[in-house]
């Protein structure tokens, strides 16, 4: 193409003679961003690594596939000559920050690293750089700031110092490589907003790689989407979101317009029916030495959560929520208030669960992959538990597991399958299942489908909540992702340095926000993306 500052041709990748890329073809002009999306495995990063010629040891590219930068085919078989085109001609800006950034290495130090191979000999000139570019990513107080280590910057920060160091040769083309995903929705906005700055001031061609439908529309004037290493649909992203043609891209669009609608909330109960109450419970981090502080992380919480009704817990990275639920499941005690459940005082039993009441209020957590031993088959991770709650269970276990694993659409040909054998949304299932075994009245969801595609997310909602219509159980549902808890929560609690800000019924919260954090929050939720219209 004529005039694209960056072009994809015919790209195949192999490993072993079998294609893992297949027949992959686009083309990015100067000044324009072009999304790449699709579910994990679709081929986006491995796609990014082929252009960058840092395809992992085994894979490799077939002779006919071509990139080419400002019309010229890069040196993918000259690793001496890449160097220089990486880093200097082509940037990129990776997922995870806080992987890429040296523990050890002040964030000052890390990026003069990357200008002294730039060839910026001097050490003033270098520093006088850096400010710079700390400032124009829009860091505070970038003087001070260059002396801070990775660990010592939240992680908006962390991404702003990757995108100072991709910016550093002012390149040509831009690959940000999912640079959104593990962000909070505040600060997905700020970096979605300051990647357009970026490129308004330096005029480059951006390959924004997303799985993240809402995203791609906020940042891109074209959309290619992959699943299985092909290429299924591509065009305008106005046209692909609003009138798409493959069933893929149908999929993903109707993903999007299932959480823009989300279901009736539950019909009100008794208020007598509270399973759990929570009054005035205060939480600190203990000092980790004689010299220093015990550390606030909740400070006066209390909440309600009536018997069959799902309450959201919605905040930012650090607000709390987290520790909120490990007080609530009894792996830690507060320092003051106290928590009751189904009628019982934990602060009478000095905040230790006995063993009835641990059967009635079971957590799900984030990892599902950390969650389950990597050692142990599926039956033998589903059995534990209930041979600790019912050590006389004998041969009655079997049965209740494989029903267990039908409620969460699985059966039994996963039980002889290790956690790595399936997939993310089949892990986080079987961690679903093994909680209800006990046939609990409270269930704890701590962040359950974060770490998921967007279409398994939206399965795993909807299994929770067929489950919850089918079992009865009341859901203390907590997230970072407002679409997400709006869409399964009767009620919303919002919290904001360890305080409760705001609470109240889920439209209410999402329609009339009372408080500035809360409404900061509503204001960096991604806008409907026209797809009223779009044929499912």
């Amino acid at each position: 193409m004529q005039g694209a500052m960056l072009e994809v041709r015919s790209l195949e990748v192999a490993i072993r003679h079998r294609k893992v890329i297949t027949n992959v073809s686009f083309s990015i002009a100067r000044g324009e961003t072009l999304a790449l999306i699709g579910e994990s495995g679709s081929g986006k990063s491995m796609t990014a690594s082929a252009i960058m010629g840092l395809l992992p040891a085994g894979l490799s590219m077939a002779k006919h596939s071509q990139v080419l930068l400002n019309g010229e085919p890069l040196p993918l078989g000259d690793e001496a000559r890449m160097r220089q085109i990486r880093g200097r001609r082509i940037g990129m800006i990776f997922q995870d920050p806080m992987s890429c950034l040296n523990p050890y290495m002040s964030v000052g130090k890390q990026v003069d690293e990357s200008l002294r191979r730039l060839g910026i000999g001097s050490a003033a000139e270098r520093h006088a750089r850096i400010v710079e570019l700390f400032g124009l990513v829009e860091l505070p107080t970038p003087e001070k700031l260059v002396r801070r280590y990775p660990h010592q910057l939240s992680g908006g920060q962390q991404q702003r110092v990757m995108v100072a160091m991709a910016l550093a040769a002012e390149p040509e083309v831009l690959i940000a490589d999912e640079p959104t995903s593990a962000l909070d929705a505040t600060v997905q906005a700020e970096i979605l907003g300051l990647l357009q700055r970026v490129q308004e001031r330096f005029g480059m061609a951006i390959l924004f790689i997303t799985h993240d439908l809402a995203a791609a529309a906020r940042l891109a004037t074209q959309v290619v989407v992959m699943q299985l290493g092909k290429v299924v649909e591509q065009g305008a992203v106005a046209r692909v979101m609003a009138a798409p043609e493959q069933d893929y891209t149908r999929l993903l669009v109707s993903v999007r317009r299932m959480l823009d609608t989300p279901p009736a909330c539950a019909e009100d109960g008794d208020s007598e029916a509270n399973l759990l109450t929570v009054k005035n419970i205060d939480y600190a981090y203990p000092a980790r030495s004689i010299l220093e502080r015990p550390v606030p992380a909740l400070s006066d919480i209390s909440l309600k959560l009536e018997a069959g009704k799902t309450l959201g817990v919605l905040g930012e990275s650090g607000s709390g929520k987290s520790t909120l639920a490990a007080l609530i499941a009894g792996l830690a005690a507060p320092g003051g208030g106290d928590i009751e459940l189904f009628g019982q005082s934990m602060r009478d039993r000095q905040f230790r669960m006995s063993r009835a009441i641990r059967r009635r209020c079971q957590i799900v957590f984030q990892n599902p992959f950390g969650a389950l031993n990597p050692r142990l088959t599926i039956e033998k991770a589903m059995r534990e538990p209930i041979e600790l709650l019912e050590p006389d269970a004998g041969r009655t276990i079997r049965p209740r597991l494989e029903e267990a694993l039908g409620w969460v659409g699985l059966d039994g040909q996963y039980f002889e399958r290790y956690p790595h054998q399936l997939s993310g949304g089949q892990r986080q299932r079987v961690c679903i299942a093994r909680s209800l075994l006990s046939r609990p009245d409270l269930l704890i969801c701590d962040e359950v489908v974060s770490a998921l595609d967007a279409t398994v997310q939206i399965q795993v909602l909807q299994t929770l909540k067929s489950l919850q219509e089918k079992l009865g159980f009341a859901m203390l549902f907590i997230g970072h992702d407002i679409q997400i808890v709006r869409w399964i929560s009767d009620t919303i609690v919002v919290m904001n340095r360890g305080r409760i800000v705001e609470q109240g019924a889920s439209s209410q919260i999402l329609t009339a926000p009372q408080d500035a954090y809360t409404q900061r929050l509503i204001a960096a939720m991604p806008t409907p993306l026209e797809l009223a219209s779009a044929p499912l």
